[in-house]
């Protein structure tokens, strides 16, 4: 698994998770414990994809202001 560019504060909380991980020993504090982590996961992906499409938004709209531009 590649972590591409993670803070020393990702990396702690990615360490302290797969300890907890490694240390449990009961299989519904696991199956808890997966899907608290793709629901953060899924929520992570939905904030990236939420912020790109308003950034988006503002530099079209800042063009237009900027540039001229009629669209839509």
């Amino acid at each position: 698994m590649t972590n591409h560019h993670l803070s020393v504060e990702q990396r702690f909380h990615l360490e302290a998770a797969f300890r907890e991980i490694d240390s449990c020993e009961d299989i519904e504090q696991l199956r808890a414990l997966t899907k608290q982590i793709i629901t953060a996961q899924e929520n992570e992906k939905a904030f990236a994809r939420e912020a790109i499409q308003q950034v988006r938004h503002e530099m079209e709209a800042a063009a237009k202001q900027n540039f001229g531009f009629n669209w839509g």
